[in-house]
């Protein structure tokens, strides 16, 4: 299960309100401090360019904002996820290491790395940057770097972490569909079925079913002996999802016993 992008991608945008008036020759302000009110505009001219696609205009307002202001981390920030779009990951992480080495409270660009190394497969860096992040109270959502260390610990096979990281998740945010899926993942490699199955159930409320979780639904009702719940999860999953991998896992159980 991959990262969830709309979180972990998180740009904080100033409001745009009277930008066109920072160039009034009323205001009586220093160069420098022109360029820097200059250089966030363009920063947040070239976040909206990026969010609509239109990547060329971005890079130029990006690029000027980083010319009027060499220290603005959030332009860094931008520009590393620009250049994650174009498929330039080197570029991309030194972005996101000037971000973070202008401010290392910066939760966002911290996240952002994070999630950067994660599709990296760099497992354990990514889980370092997203305890970076939680580590500023002001971080507007801890939540989503708790979950996202929780998946990177998964991947390294460190599951009693991942459940801590996951447990914290849920804590700030009981309704997180991943953390509430995986922590059902993880009890039921435990063993421990019953605690898995009000996990996955509580994952059901607010989110829909995918392959995955029917078929985990299914192994876990069939360690229970609930022969009915059985039957639902394989009916769905047979309708909704007849080529998945996780159909074929089940017509090949069937085929065994």
């Amino acid at each position: 299960m991959k990262l969830g992008m709309i979180g972990v991608f998180t740009i904080t945008l100033l409001a745009l309100a009277g930008c066109a008036s920072i160039f009034s020759s009323q205001e009586q302000v220093t160069p420098s401090i022109d360029k820097e009110k200059a250089a966030k505009i363009n920063v947040q001219l070239g976040v909206e360019y990026f969010k609509q696609g239109e990547l060329e205009q971005a890079l130029k307002k990006l690029e000027r904002a980083i010319q009027q202001d060499p220290d603005i981390p959030s332009a860094y920030n931008a520009m590393a996820l620009l250049k994650q779009r174009l498929g330039q990951t080197e570029e991309a992480e030194k972005y996101f290491q000037r971000a973070i080495k202008l401010d290392p409270a910066y939760s966002e660009a911290q996240n952002n790395y994070g999630v950067f190394l994660y599709n990296q497969g760099h497992y354990g860096d990514a889980e370092a940057r997203f305890l970076e992040a939680v580590k500023n109270p002001l971080y507007g959502t801890p939540e989503l770097a708790y979950e996202n260390a929780g998946m990177a610990a998964q991947k390294l096979a460190e599951f009693d972490k991942a459940e801590r990281y996951y447990r914290k998740a849920l804590q700030l945010e009981p309704r997180l569909p991943k953390s509430l899926y995986h922590m059902a993942e993880i009890n039921f490699e435990k063993g421990h079925y019953q605690r898995a199955q009000e996990y996955l159930q509580r994952y059901r409320v607010g989110a829909r079913h995918t392959p995955k979780s029917l078929w985990l639904g299914i192994k876990i009702e069939r360690e229970l002996g609930n022969e009915d719940a059985v039957s639902s999860y394989a009916l769905l999953l047979r309708r909704n999802f007849p080529d998945s991998p996780e159909t074929k896992l089940l017509q090949k159980s069937l085929d065994r016993q």
